[in-house]
């Protein structure tokens, strides 16, 4: 019964000789009780709960700079290579020896996004 109110409240614009939906009022049905977060990009809706309102500004201003951190990360942690072909072999070499000694065959370090995400909690803690 509920559903058929909502349909009944169900908003449309008029385009060209069609009339298009522009609402959908059981978007919102799913979440749970609680503060909610929404940003509505160009291709992306990022819905955050828990959200205190209180701190509503800066939990939008985080998940805005998430993104450009990520960039800044990838970009700070970018790996270099000694310049001659000689230091690079003997680095390979020194490489592989410590490899095999300690029985190591891959690093495994976090995602960028999960640095990011670790960056944005701590500020949130400040």
């Amino acid at each position: 019964m509920r559903s058929l109110d909502k349909e009944n409240n169900q908003l449309y614009k008029k385009v060209g000789r069609r009339y298009v939906k522009v609402s959908d009022p059981c978007a919102y049905d799913g979440l749970r009780e609680g503060w909610w977060l929404v940003k509505i990009a160009p291709g992306c809706t990022s819905i955050r709960a828990a959200v205190h309102p209180a701190r509503a500004e800066l939990e939008a201003a985080i998940r805005d700079k998430e993104e450009e951190l990520c960039d800044i990360i990838r970009e700070a942690s970018e790996p270099s290579v000694p310049n001659d072909d000689k230091s690079r072999e003997e680095c390979q070499k020194e490489f592989a020896a410590f490899c095999k000694k300690w029985d190591i065959n891959y690093f495994q370090y976090p995602s960028i996004a999960e640095i990011a995400e670790k960056i944005m909690q701590g500020i949130r803690k400040k």
